[in-house]
């Protein structure tokens, strides 16, 4: 085989069998093969590039592609000798055997280039004209693979949109959709911004909607949205900018029925890339019935030759909410976000379209609907009616994690009209806490700030649940339940609100909640830590059974939730005012944690907690602080402080039992 191959000059192309070539391969591949031989296979087959023909020139290239990849020394030679032969084959008389060969040699080269990046730049050396001319040369195959490929080649982009755009014309509908993909990545690539361009490209890609292949209409749905995003830009004026999004809205609503499911998955999607439309536009795309104002009115700057008016938006998102394919329906329900950010009265009117599809038997559409609900609430316009209330309180049970967690988010934005479904919309939190009991962190989290954006009912949920407090104390099972924490959460989060005064609150309330500290630690500490919760808990307790004082805006605890003030370890920290009580500053005093000194961060930590068991004390309800000390000492916290707590438990207790009336009161 050696010998043959150093006498190669004398091989004609024709002679060379499969099996000749299938043995050379042996060869290549083969590591213990010499240097001396990897050469001469080297010689023979870069010898048969110029020589070989149509019949081999497949293989050969092959061959030379795996010989770089197995002597990557041999890299440049080989990127160097298929390149000759590639301009050779552009300089000679076209043939569709030598377009082929130069695709396939492209081909090759790409694929070393991106192999050896040392040889990456030499591919600069087939210019636009090299390529646009193998382009235009090429069967029908190969210039499929040359334009899904042409960004691997250093080729300027006023060229390929040229092609793109030329080719966007070609009989063969693959091409014509490939044409638009290679349009639509120019445009993404930011670089191609002249105006008459992008108009011609818009309208090139309104005529292709009526293409008669689907994945061509497929293609021009995306071409549309993106090239009508680029026109919209380009109009200066802002009443040409408007007319303008709205011809580019329409254009896209007149193929919202058509009969692939991909092409309305895909109109769907630009309706979010656009993104706008005029307010008039969009409530028509909730109604069938095309509204009074609407009704034959065209935009002025609709570039294509379709007839589309505001009539052709009727209904759209019914449809698409409606559609039978699961995909169109979760397209349509993903682009509600962004229209409804650039409008007032289009998020009201699709409340109850989404509400609907709450009960979808798809868990991804489910989950949609409910983010797109939760931007309406964040909104502040979400309003849920009673008609609407058994969707929400099932997702809120819902066996998929993530639908309830996003039901929670929007539990705690809702604000509901009237006690009625406040009351419904609790029993259905505290049934969801029942069923998935590993969710009472974030269960917490949500009733916290529900509470909060229903004060007003604080009277009527103190009134529900006094009696389970009561139940409570004479039941370590009742006492320790879920449904008890999830009701002191509701109660305790009034005071925060600024709304009510804490002594409509029972006392008994906020020494539970102190006994359940670690609990609520957990639920709530998104809003405050541990520190700050058991101050703000204390300060209520003993506001609560005395004074009767209004927990308003110059309190520390209120100041420091709502100002977010935090130290360099991300803490809240509570700073002293003028107008706070002399137990107050003191109790905020001892919470602010000391960074430069650890020690006195424990000490202040251990202060903290024994003041507020004292005061409990005093306040009678000495019962309620042993229990919060015996929590507290029990937690995992420095080894020192769990001692020095435990210390001040046994010393409190000796001094409740030599004291008759605490002792009678605990």
């Amino acid at each position: 085989m050696t010998s043959s191959m150093e006498e190669d000059d004398s091989i004609s192309p024709e002679s060379i069998s499969l099996d000749t070539l299938a043995s050379i391969r042996s060869l290549i591949i083969n590591a213990d093969t010499s240097d001396s031989v990897i050469s001469s296979v080297f010689d023979f087959l870069t010898g048969l590039l110029s020589r070989g023909n149509s019949a081999i020139l497949h293989h050969v290239l092959k061959l030379l592609s795996d010989l770089a990849f197995r002597r990557k020394e041999l890299a440049p030679q080989i990127f160097d000798s298929i390149l000759s032969n590639l301009l050779r084959l552009h300089n000679t008389v076209a043939e569709a055997s030598h377009e082929r060969a130069a695709v396939e040699s492209l081909a090759v080269l790409a694929s070393l280039s991106e192999r050896t990046p040392s040889i990456a730049a030499a591919l600069s050396k087939i210019d636009d004209e090299v390529f646009a001319s193998i382009c235009l040369g090429a069967p029908i195959s190969s210039r499929l693979w040359l334009l899904r490929n042409a960004d691997r080649f250093n080729v300027p982009s006023s060229v390929l949109f040229t092609l793109f755009l030329g080719f966007s014309k070609d009989p063969y509908p693959y091409i014509r959709k490939v044409a638009l993909d290679g349009l639509i990545n120019i445009c993404n690539a930011g670089d191609f911004n002249h105006t008459h361009a992008v108009e011609g490209c818009y309208t090139r890609a309104v005529e292709l909607l009526s293409d008669a292949e689907d994945s061509v209409r497929s293609s021009a749905v995306r071409a549309v949205s993106v090239w009508g995003k680029v026109m919209i830009a380009s109009k200066e004026e802002e009443m040409n900018r408007r007319d303008c999004t709205d011809a580019v809205f329409l254009q896209l609503c007149s193929v919202v029925r058509d009969m692939s499911v991909d092409v309305r998955v895909e109109v769907f999607k630009a309706f979010g890339i656009i993104g706008t439309a005029s307010e008039s536009i969009i409530l028509q795309t909730l109604s069938k019935k095309v509204l009074g104002a609407g009704k034959g009115k065209k935009p002025q700057n609709l570039l294509s030759n379709g007839s589309a008016d505001v009539s052709s938006a009727a209904g759209v998102y019914i449809h698409g909410f409606e559609d039978e394919f699961y995909e169109v329906r979760e397209a349509a329900v993903d682009s509600f976000h962004s229209l409804s950010v650039n409008s007032i009265k289009f998020p009201d009117e699709a409340v109850y379209l989404l509400m609907d599809m709450l009960y979808d038997d798809y868990m991804v559409v489910r989950l949609k609907a409910l983010k797109a609900l939760h931007h309406i609430a964040d909104l502040g316009n979400l309003k849920i009616q009673e008609t609407y209330m058994p969707a929400f309180l099932d997702a809120i049970v819902d066996t998929s994690e993530n639908i309830r967690v996003e039901a929670r988010n929007i539990l705690k934005l809702a604000k509901l009209p009237d006690l009625k479904l406040v009351n419904k919309c609790i029993d259905g939190v505290l049934k969801s806490l029942e069923m998935y009991p590993q969710d009472e962190p974030d269960i917490l989290s949500a009733l916290f700030h529900f509470g909060q954006n229903h004060t007003n009912f604080l009277v009527s949920m103190v009134k529900r649940f006094s009696e389970k407090l009561g139940t409570a104390s004479g039941s370590k099972a009742e006492f320790n339940s879920r449904q008890l924490s999830a009701s002191l959460t509701l109660i305790i989060s009034a005071p925060l609100s600024n709304k009510q005064s804490i002594t409509s609150i029972p006392p008994l309330a906020f020494s539970y909640s102190l006994a359940m500290l670690g609990k609520f630690s957990s639920g709530l500490h998104d809003m405050m830590d541990q520190d700050m919760l058991l101050a703000y808990l204390t300060h209520c307790a003993i506001l609560s059974s005395s004074s009767g004082t209004e927990f308003n805006k110059g309190d520390v605890f209120f100041h420091a939730y709502r100002d977010s003030n935090a130290d360099l370890a991300g803490n809240p920290v509570l700073l002293p005012g003028k107008d706070i009580p002399a137990e107050s500053k003191y109790m905020a005093c001892k919470a602010e944690l000391e960074i430069g000194n650890q020690a006195l961060k424990f000490v202040n930590h251990i202060l903290l907690k024994i003041k507020a068991a004292w005061l409990l004390s005093q306040s009678g309800c000495s019962k309620e602080a042993l229990r919060a000390l015996r929590f507290y000492s029990l937690q995992s916290i420095d080894f020192p402080a769990s001692v020095l707590l435990f210390h001040v438990y046994s010393k409190l207790m000796c001094f409740l039992s030599s004291c008759p009336g605490l002792a009678n009161r605990s």
